[in-house]
């Protein structure tokens, strides 16, 4: 004891004091002013960072890129559509609005009827197209087709019937095409197709213009009667 108290000097002490003071400040020391300079390169791992401690005002702006974000990440309910604009080659598709309310195009495929029925084969606009079959008896058939409008002054034309005036009535019923009655296979197709059932028709107000091709016949499609229509509608 009496060894160990003669080599502890005042310059002993004051030298281990010195050594603590210098090793316990700069810990102190470089645990506040460690900065970005200090921490290698790659060294940081997804595990050492702490949950939700990367907050969006961490995010540098504009520093995400495409290829950061995971496929598929970015669903429709996270997208702001009134920021996205018009589609790219989507600009055509703004004509399809007019369309909204009737195809531009329409046919009905083939329609069969007995006889003593009434088929509806288009309704657009004021406008119904309908087609007649007639038992006549002995197996005849007799068949043909009718345009209708629910709007004063408008106008149409077909083989038969014509309304070029505005004066296509309410009460008016036009023919299109012409009928066909027979006891054996017999179309309106048969002769001249374009010229005896094409037809047209344009409604007061402007925005129904329809025009197209309307065919009726007996003892077609394993049917009394069958009708086939097609149209176009270039109206508003």
């Amino acid at each position: 004891m009496q060894k160990i108290r003669k080599r502890i000097t005042y310059a002993n002490v004051m030298s281990s004091i010195a050594v603590f003071l210098v090793l316990g400040g700069a810990s102190a020391y470089a645990a506040k002013k460690i900065g970005s300079n200090e921490i290698k390169g790659n060294s940081i791992t997804t595990g050492k960072i702490k949950k939700n401690a990367i907050t969006s005002s961490k995010i540098k702006q504009n520093s995400i890129t495409t290829a950061k974000i995971k496929n598929g990440a970015v669903t429709g309910a996270k997208v702001n559509v009134g920021t996205l604009g018009t589609v790219p080659n989507a600009t055509h598709a703004t004509n399809a609005d007019n369309a909204t309310n009737w195809s531009r195009y329409n046919t009905t495929g083939v329609v069969k009827a007995n006889g003593g029925q009434n088929v509806q084969l288009l309704s657009v606009g004021p406008f119904t197209i309908v087609g007649h079959c007639v038992d006549q008896g002995s197996n005849e058939f007799e068949s043909w087709i009718t345009l209708t409008t629910s709007q004063a002054h408008s106008s149409m034309a077909a083989y038969e019937t014509a309304y070029y005036e505005a004066n296509f009535e309410p009460n008016e019923e036009a023919e299109l095409g012409y009928s066909t009655r027979s006891s054996e296979p017999y179309s309106s197709e048969d002769y001249y197709p374009f010229y005896y059932n094409g037809w047209d028709a344009t409604s007061a107000d402007g925005k129904t213009l329809i025009s197209g091709l309307a065919f009726n016949a007996v003892h077609y499609f394993g049917s009394p009667c069958a009708f086939w229509l097609n149209s176009t509608n270039a109206g508003i």
